[in-house]
């Protein structure tokens, strides 16, 4: 199981972290694709930002990041673990501090989108899709 005592959370990423989120996002459908250059722009107008790192060889092993605006709303993005470190307890972990963040915690509503079969891990949270009367629609460029 997990040693919260191991890793270290970060605000934001030392430049060879971001070579490792790109890797990270290349794991997953919802990220595969992203380029390093715009990882980068995505970095500097993201925020808060966590990040899990292991110190014991700064690798990046979890991350998640949210834009919000302090108040009302609050969209949580990005919500990723390492392969090789899921089933540890480390998203819930994840979770509990973006959820506990001082940043978040007061906004009225924290949303995201995710997988249906993730669901019941989100819910533990207080999230819910059943939203009557609200549709997920998106604008692609």
């Amino acid at each position: 199981m997990l040693d919260k005592n191991r890793l270290e959370l970060r605000r934001e990423l030392a430049p060879g972290q971001v070579d490792q989120l790109v890797d990270l996002f290349q794991q997953e459908w919802w990220t595969k694709g992203r380029q390093k250059a715009d990882v980068e722009r995505l970095m500097r107008h993201a925020g808060p930002v966590f990040a899990f790192v292991d110190p014991l060889n700064d690798e990046l092993v979890a991350f998640a990041r949210a834009m919000t605006d302090g108040v009302y709303k609050a969209m949580i993005f990005d919500i990723i673990v390492k392969d090789t470190w899921r089933n540890t307890g480390l998203g819930r972990l994840l979770m509990d501090t973006v959820m506990t963040d001082p940043v978040l915690a007061g906004v009225r509503h924290r949303e995201l989108y995710c997988l249906e079969e993730m669901v019941p891990f989100y819910e533990k949270w207080g999230f819910t899709s059943n939203l009557p009367g609200l549709y997920f629609m998106r604008q692609a460029s």
